[in-house]
């Protein structure tokens, strides 16, 4: 049993030896301590927390009244019991006035352990009063806050009359609690009688029942003031109020539900499920909701949140929220339950459980002395969104590295277009049994490959137009097919496993080949000891839900291409990045890290979508989505070019690359031209006002230092009016339309061009 612990108020140690003999002979199990000073009595009740206090009542500079008042102040159940020498009874009287529990002499001391027995017993039964008091207190707070905020009407009625409603009843009867109160019911009885019977009737007949102690629920309808008449649930049972009986009446608005009662009856077949389909909805709680003890049990959970642990909450033997939800034997790191007990603040959490990904937050209830009692946990399924941010994050890097490589591209094509027009005025002048035109050759077909490479890095970007067309689906596959045979290696088996009818896409042939030879490719390298490599096609109705698992898509009926190889596959990881330009798992030297990146710039400038499954040993599985077009396949027209002609005119070259600058006045005056070259927007106005109207034909790069193509171009033909312009960039001329660069109508080439492709343009502008 606990030891009684007593706080000795006493001057005299051998005074308080005494009590504590007489204590102990009584048979009391006790441990004391003995303060003679105001500051120790305060020490004492602090840091020995008595369960008893002894006390003088006169002490040299501290007496009996002062430690009751202490006492009371800091524990106002505590009890103390006055030992004196010197007593009068008008001082006893006072003594137990201020809250005394008793006083006993020092020349009676046989009192002091009745005393104690009594005062104990007391107390006690006065800290179980106390107790059950706060908590009915508590009780009936909950209570009330069930009241003030239930969704349904609630009043107490004494007599017919209203004594008491919460806002929603103000609501419904649609006036102020003020005015409600002590109205009668009778006020809101309807003029026409509901279900044929007089209120007067059928309301006084219940009212009795409920307050015999049969609760009644029933239907009724009700009048407002202003002439409105509502339907209801009512349901009416008794309640005790300080010793009298009342009457609590509970209304639920079914205004709503009877009108939709009515239009069922009229048309019961058609809307038979409706009204299951309703009540559904109504119980459905979309988000889980738990209250928690500081134990982190679960004291409540809503439907939502049981369905994710237990058919029925009643029947749960564990109610640790960390082993039914998390199924892990202690709290989880960073949990927002635990925070919230140790803060007393909200907290909130992302927290994975199982598959899924939840936030969770977290909500302190406290009681009256501010103590976290309790703690609402409310959960909501951010796996969907989490998937978005990481989509939205990959796509806005690749529109990043897009960027990058665009601009890597728009300044790798200068050096390009160098080197073709260089050894293509080299191969002009050679014989055509000269030995060195080999060479030349392979340095063109090298050109070239570059060119090609900046194309595809223009791809992904999307700054390069495509040649889009309607195709036939098939036509392109089995096109590349033959191709492939020819290239792919003899220990590589191709399948594929096409559609039977035709399906027509919109798209450039020769990128929808590129994305299969990379693809291929990619493939041939993952199989270095053989293999099968299938190509084939598929019908696919694009819905909902591939929309909300990848985040992105429109609805519509698309071709599926499929490219799976047998190799060695690759890791999650490695799945994530296989996209992103330069990244590649093969050695230095075999590899750019461009090809899948190119595959990806191609698909998406067909408006279509690819992903790619693969796990380590098993393969992978390219799925290209392409959307289907009703319509006929369209050939692009073939064109045939002149041989070049030279001619006499003036032209100037504004060009900020020095060898393409070089390169083209090279070209330009070898075929009789007058070529005058500028190297920025600065120098063209210069240069055109030094040859005093003399200049033919500009040919202005759009992107230069200083002045633009387009702002020169506008300044010049303010002094020559009928100049003609002739634009240039490594960027398409669509891009820079989109980009307000340049209107449509413009001449323009793209760059890298081949010498003869530009001295026909030259010669077309200025045979305008």
């Amino acid at each position: 049993m606990k030891k009684l612990r007593i706080l000795i108020n006493e001057d005299m140690p051998s005074d308080a030896e005494l009590l504590e003999y007489e204590i102990r002979k009584g048979g009391f199990d006790f441990i004391s301590t003995r303060v003679d000073t105001r500051e120790g009595f305060l020490v004492a009740l602090e840091e020995f927390a008595p369960d008893l206090i002894i006390s003088d009542f006169n002490l040299p500079s501290f007496n009996g009244m002062q430690a009751l008042a202490l006492a009371r102040e800091h524990s106002p159940l505590l009890p103390l019991i006055i030992v004196t020498g010197a007593l009068n009874e008008e001082i006893a009287v006072d003594c137990m006035k201020a809250g005394a529990d008793d006083y006993v002499l020092k020349d009676n001391l046989r009192r002091l352990v009745p005393a104690i027995g009594v005062v104990m017993a007391n107390s006690k039964a006065r800290n179980e009063r106390v107790l059950a008091e706060e908590q009915s207190a508590a009780s009936e707070r909950k209570m009330r806050a069930v009241f003030e905020h239930a969704h349904d009407a609630i009043f107490i009625l004494h007599e017919g009359v209203f004594i008491d409603s919460n806002p929603m009843a103000e609501k419904m009867f649609g006036v102020v609690r003020n005015d409600l109160l002590h109205r009668s019911l009778s006020d809101f009885y309807p003029e026409v009688p509901a279900n044929g019977l007089g209120v007067q009737d059928l309301i006084p007949e219940r009212s009795l029942q409920a307050l015999a102690g049969t609760p009644q629920n029933f239907e009724w309808r009700f009048q407002r003031l202003d002439g409105s008449v509502f339907d209801v649930d009512i349901g009416l049972s008794p309640i005790e109020i300080d010793g009298r009986l009342h009457l609590m009446a509970i209304l639920r608005d079914i205004t709503e539900k009877k009108r939709i009662e009515v239009e069922l009856r009229e048309s019961e077949k058609k809307y038979k499920s409706l009204s299951q389909e309703f009540n559904a909805l109504l119980d459905a709680i979309p988000d889980p909701i738990l209250l928690q003890s500081p134990s982190l049990e679960i004291v409540w959970a809503n439907r939502s949140a049981t369905s994710h642990f237990t058919e029925d909450a009643e029947d749960l033997e564990e109610r640790h929220c960390f082993k039914l939800l998390h199924q892990i034997s202690a709290p989880h790191t960073g949990c927002p339950v635990l925070e919230c007990f140790d803060t007393g603040m909200p907290a909130k959490g992302i927290i994975p459980i199982t598959d899924r990904v939840w936030e969770i937050r977290a909500v302190p209830v406290k009681d009256e002395n501010g103590a976290i009692v309790n703690v609402i946990e409310i959960g909501r399924d951010i796996t969907e969104m989490k998937k978005l941010e990481q989509q939205l994050i990959h796509s806005q890097k690749m529109e990043a590295v897009g960027q990058l490589a665009g601009g890597i591209a728009h300044d790798f094509n200068n050096v390009v277009t160098a080197i073709i027009g260089y050894s293509n005025l080299v191969l002009m002048k050679l014989p055509e049994d000269d030995s060195s035109r080999h060479f030349m050759e392979q340095i063109l077909v090298t050109a070239d490959r570059a060119a090609e490479l900046t194309q595809g890095l223009l791809t992904f970007s999307r700054k390069k137009a495509l040649n889009m067309h309607p195709v036939k689906l098939n036509d392109i596959i089995n096109g590349f097919r033959s191709f492939l045979e020819r290239i792919i290696g003899e220990q590589i088996v191709i399948r594929t496993d096409l559609l039977d009818e035709q399906v027509f896409i919109y798209a450039d042939s020769s990128q929808i080949e590129q994305v299969l030879m990379n693809l291929a490719t990619n493939a041939r390298d993952a199989m270095p000891d053989g293999g099968i490599l299938s190509i084939s096609s598929e019908i696919i109705e694009l819905e909902e839900g591939f929309i909300k698992a990848h985040g992105y898509g429109e609805p519509g009926k698309y071709a599926c291409i499929m490219v799976t190889d047998t190799g060695v596959g690759m890791s999650e990881e490695t799945a994530k990045k296989i996209f992103e330009p330069f990244f590649t798992t093969k050695e230095a030297g075999k590899g750019t890290g461009l090809g899948l990146s190119i595959v990806y710039g191609i698909i998406k400038e067909h408006n279509g979508y690819i992903l790619a499954y693969s796990k380590l040993g098993t393969g992978t599985t390219f799925r290209i989505y392409l959307q289907i077009i009703e319509s006929v396949e369209q050939r692009p027209e073939i064109l045939h070019y002149l041989e070049p002609q030279g001619g006499l005119e003036t032209v100037l070259i504004a060009e900020d690359d020095s060898p393409v600058r070089e390169i083209t006045a090279k070209l330009l005056s070898g075929y009789g031209y007058t070529v005058i070259a500028a190297e920025d927007g600065d120098d063209v106005l210069k240069k055109h006002s030094e040859a005093e109207g003399r200049i033919d034909l500009l040919i202005l790069d759009v992107l230069m230092p200083n002045k633009g193509g387009r702002e020169v171009a506008d300044a010049i033909g303010k002094l020559s009016p009928g100049i003609k312009v002739l634009f240039n960039s490594g960027y398409p001329l669509d891009l820079l339309v989109n980009k307000n660069i340049l209107p449509d109508d413009v001449n323009f080439f793209t760059k890298p061009i081949a010498p003869r492709e530009l001295l026909r343009k030259v010669r077309e502008v200025l045979d305008k």
